[in-house]
């Protein structure tokens, strides 16, 4: 699915983002490499001005491929690589894991967050985070979000919940004061927003470098990818200047397990990072068809010699862990064609804290897919499928990309909750912007 925004318009800002490059590189001289801690957020730090169908016969296949991913005889493959002694969840904290048996969703998007100023021209992705202060950070791709200025990416606070939110623009949270497009060939890509997370008051923000109309595979894949962050709600960003933390198509869309405000709900030390090689989702000549896990102290996000990469399982069921990333192995490997596009793609996995289980939600050209687990490492249950080919998209039927489900709108009893996506060059672009619509969550009791 296309998500070309009006190129044409594009081109006649694109002297203004030229002329913001000087400020990217003025901004890279003055950063240390990497920062040793955070600082506290100050607590004024939010006064800017500024219908299913059944799951497809072949689950099972798809179950059993996933167990192949998670080997019971995978062994060391270096120095580094460790098992993970502490993955019981004896916490009493936590209730009895409850396994979801289906997740299903409205026929169209019921909710859109009001009044930005271009309707149909805001944006697309939106990972978010659900922060410190209350309020969800959210980065949109491609578009005005709830202010004036365009731009490749973008960050903006929104308030509320569904059916009354609103959004507000954070001066300064855009383009190359967000993220740079990293050498060799930067005017070849753009950046683009998939993953988010708070920690400790910190926002932490995964963009990817994404090929371009200047390339010849404009959104067809991404070369490389980095975290940026920022300790004031989103004013000011910073990132390592050294070069990118992952480059060579390799993890370069990364999204955050979200684990609800500000990690609260995080078992663990460790924040986990899903992730995918070469692009987004599928494109012409590459199937999406495995999804990678990370994982990372809390306090050394932005060090990336600190990440290490989910390579298999020992006989118990321990994930194994190396800091090779050439090492790594899937979570989930779904090989499945829904109508004719596999489906690992940018979404979200969500923490269902009433359920004790992780949901992931992703998506094909005209299929929403939903996967849960009890782990973060899995094994992984494809549990509903939800097509939209049957017909012609309308207002009262269609569906989109970049599947979201925030922490923040899940029910209490973990029945229900939001998704959020977009759609672009269908429906007049109504649905290019912070789109919602309900998700009701089935278990097994």
């Amino acid at each position: 699915m296309s998500r070309c925004w009006s190129w044409r318009f594009c081109l006649l800002i694109g002297l203004f983002l030229v002329c913001v490059i000087a400020c990217n590189a003025d901004r890279d001289e003055e950063k240390d490499n990497l920062p040793n801690d955070h600082d506290n957020v100050d607590d004024d730090a939010t006064d800017d001005d500024s219908t299913d169908d059944d799951v497809d016969d072949d689950t099972t296949d798809d179950d059993a491929a996933n167990d192949d991913a998670l080997d019971d005889d995978a062994t060391p493959v270096d120095d580094d690589t460790t098992p993970d002694d502490d993955v019981t969840d004896d916490d009493d904290s936590f209730p009895p894991s409850i396994p979801i048996v289906n997740v299903s969703v409205e026929d169209h998007n019921t909710y859109l967050v009001p009044d930005p100023l271009f309707e149909k021209s805001c944006g697309d992705l939106w990972a978010q985070a659900w922060a410190d202060d209350g309020y969800m950070y959210a980065a949109n791709g491609d578009g005005f979000a709830f202010g004036w200025v365009w731009a490749d990416i973008k960050v903006s606070r929104i308030a509320g919940s569904p059916p009354d939110m609103m959004g507000h623009e954070i001066n300064g949270a855009f383009g190359p004061l967000l993220g740079r497009l990293w050498p060799p060939e930067w005017w070849l890509v753009s950046r683009k927003p998939t993953g988010m997370i708070c920690v400790d008051g910190v926002l932490y923000l995964y963009y990817q470098n994404l090929k371009n109309f200047l390339s010849d595979n404009e959104f067809g894949d991404a070369p490389a990818a980095s975290v940026s962050w920022s300790a004031d709600h989103g004013r000011t960003w910073e990132w390592n200047t050294a070069g990118p933390m992952f480059h060579d198509h390799v993890f370069t869309t990364g999204f955050f397990l979200d684990t609800g405000q500000c990690n609260e709900y995080a078992k663990d030390e460790f924040v986990y990072i899903y992730g995918l090689d070469y692009n987004w989702r599928y494109s012409e000549g590459y199937r999406s068809t495995n999804l990678y896990l990370a994982r990372v102290p809390k306090e050394q996000i932005p060090d990336r010699s600190a990440w290490t990469f989910f390579t298999g399982t020992q006989a118990g069921g321990d994930p194994v862990w190396s800091s090779d990333i050439g090492a790594k192995q899937p979570v989930l490997n779904d090989e499945t064609e829904y109508a004719g596009n596999t489906g690992v793609s940018q979404g979200s996995v969500v923490f269902v804290p009433a359920l004790n289980r992780y949901l992931y939600s992703t998506w094909s050209d005209t299929a929403w897919i939903f996967w849960e687990a009890e782990f973060p490492w899995g094994p992984w249950t494809r549990i509903g499928v939800t097509y939209w080919y049957d017909g012609p998209w309308t207002d009262e039927f269609h569906g989109g990309y970049a599947t979201v489900v925030p922490s923040k709108f899940l029910s209490a009893d973990g029945t229900g909750g939001w998704i959020v996506s977009s759609i672009l060059n269908s429906l007049e672009n109504t649905y290019y912007r912070y789109s919602m619509r309900p998700i009701f969550i089935e278990t097994s009791k």
